[in-house]
C-alpha cells in the first residue's frame, strides 16, 4: 500500500514537472505576444514619447528648389498670351524634364548651366524669364517640381507616394489622394518630418472635428504619414488561433502522458 502511494506521488510529481516544462517553453511566445498580434506595425513609440505639438498656422512659404529636384520647364512667348512653346515651336506643350545637379546647376536649352538651387519656384521663373529675354520677346516661364512628394503608409497594403502638385497641401488632401483611411486608427495618425535620425513626429487625431482643427497641418516634401492599422475581428481571430492550437496540443500531450503514467 505504501509503495502504491509513493508511486502515485512520484507520478503526480513528474506530471507537475512536465506541465511546468511545457509552460516554460510557451512563456517566450506569451512574452512576445504583442509582436505576434501586431507584426506589421511601423514607427512604434514608447508610452512616454514626447510628440511634436501640431502647429495650426498654415505654412505660406514657397517651396525652395534644391539639388536632386526634377523640374518641368515650360517656356512660352509674349508673356504666355500666344501659348506657343518657343523651344519646340508648337501650339501645344510637350513637357521637358530637367534635373538640378548636386552642384545646384541645371542644364537648360540655350542657357547652358543655370544655378537654381536655393531659389523659390517663382524666383526661378523670374530668373529664367530674364535670361530668355535675350532670345525671345517677353518670355513666360512656368516651372513645376515633379519629384516633390510624400509617402503614406496605410493600415493595409504598400506605401503610397503622393505628388505634392500644389503649394500648402493639407493632411486631409493628401490622405484623400492616397485613398482615405481604410482599416486604420484615425485617432492615431503619425506624421514624421525632417532628418530621420532625429525627426519631428506629430501625433494626429482625425476622429473628431476638434482633432482635425488642431491638426490643420501643411504637408511638406518627404514627409512620412503613417496610419496605424486597426485590428478587426477576423484579424484578432487569425492571430489567436495559433495560440489556441498551441495550448490544445500542450494539454493533449500532458493528458496522454498522464494516461501512460496511471
Amino acid at each position: 500500500m505504501i509503495t502504491f502511494v509513493a508511486l502515485k506521488q512520484n507520478s503526480k510529481l513528474e506530471t507537475r514537472k512536465l506541465t511546468i516544462g511545457v509552460l516554460f517553453l510557451l512563456f517566450p511566445f506569451l512574452f512576445s505576444s504583442c509582436r505576434l498580434f501586431y507584426p506589421n506595425l511601423l514607427f512604434k513609440t514608447d508610452k512616454f514619447y514626447q510628440f511634436t505639438p501640431p502647429d495650426t498656422t498654415v505654412n505660406t512659404s514657397e517651396y525652395v528648389l534644391k539639388a536632386g529636384d526634377i523640374i518641368e520647364v515650360q517656356i512660352l512667348s509674349n508673356n504666355g498670351y500666344q501659348l506657343v512653346d518657343v523651344i519646340g515651336q508648337a501650339l501645344y506643350y510637350s513637357p521637358v524634364i530637367y534635373s538640378i545637379r548636386n552642384e545646384g546647376f541645371s542644364i537648360l536649352p540655350l542657357l547652358d548651366s543655370v544655378y537654381l538651387a536655393g531659389y523659390t519656384i517663382s524666383g526661378a521663373e523670374n530668373l529664367l524669364s530674364q535670361r530668355y529675354s535675350f532670345y525671345f520677346v517677353n518670355p513666360y516661364v512656368k516651372i513645376r517640381v515633379t519629384n516633390r512628394r510624400c509617402t503614406v503608409f496605410s493600415g493595409q497594403g504598400a506605401g503610397t507616394p503622393v505628388q505634392l502638385d500644389n503649394e500648402n497641401m493639407s493632411l486631409i488632401e493628401v490622405l484623400g489622394l492616397a485613398g482615405g483611411v481604410p482599416d486604420s486608427k484615425t485617432y492615431k495618425i503619425k506624421l514624421i518630418r525632417g532628418d530621420l535620425r532625429n525627426p519631428q513626429v506629430y501625433l494626429i487625431d482625425l476622429s473628431t472635428i476638434e482633432g482635425m482643427r488642431k491638426a490643420n497641418l501643411t504637408v511638406e516634401a518627404n514627409d512620412i504619414i503613417y496610419l496605424e492599422p486597426a485590428m478587426s475581428f477576423n484579424d484578432i481571430n487569425n492571430q489567436i488561433l495559433p495560440f489556441i492550437s498551441l495550448f490544445t496540443t500542450a494539454a493533449l500531450v500532458i493528458t496522454t502522458i498522464r494516461g501512460f503514467k496511471q
